[in-house]
């Protein structure tokens, strides 16, 4: 059983920050994993990472890989309670490719912040 911290990680990591999405009233990406029988009736959607790889030229035209973490946990309630153990979480992986826009096309809302220093979570304050 392999063990990894959840958090976006690439090769230099020059620029770090965080993400945001909004479910998808129609089809979101439970949905998606459903529709593919890539996601077992026991099984509930507790993480998604998405990764592209080098980029040669000015387009990203290729697929990028996308791995669910499903969990048999139960109810929220349970998978919360393991969440917030500090114990590592019981996870299933589901790694698959997909072209970005649908990738995007499965949230709502989509919001990505990176910088080259640590902003995370500091104000900004800026001229109108």
């Amino acid at each position: 059983m392999g063990h990894e911290t959840f958090r976006a990680d690439v090769q230099y990591n020059d620029l770090k920050g965080t993400a945001a999405a909004d479910r998808h009233d129609n089809r979101d990406f439970s949905k998606y994993l459903e529709e593919k029988g890539l996601i077992r009736d026991n099984e509930t959607l507790i993480g998604i990472e998405l990764w592209s790889g080098e980029v040669h030229g000015t387009l990203q035209n290729q697929p990028v890989y996308v791995t669910a973490l499903v969990s048999t946990g139960g109810r929220y309630d349970t998978i919360h309670e393991e969440v917030i153990s500090g114990q590592p979480v019981q996870v299933r992986k589901i790694d698959l490719e997909m072209p970005l826009n649908e990738f995007f096309g499965l949230f709502k809302r989509f919001a990505i912040s990176i910088s080259n220093f640590d902003l995370t979570g500091r104000e900004i304050a800026f001229a109108d």
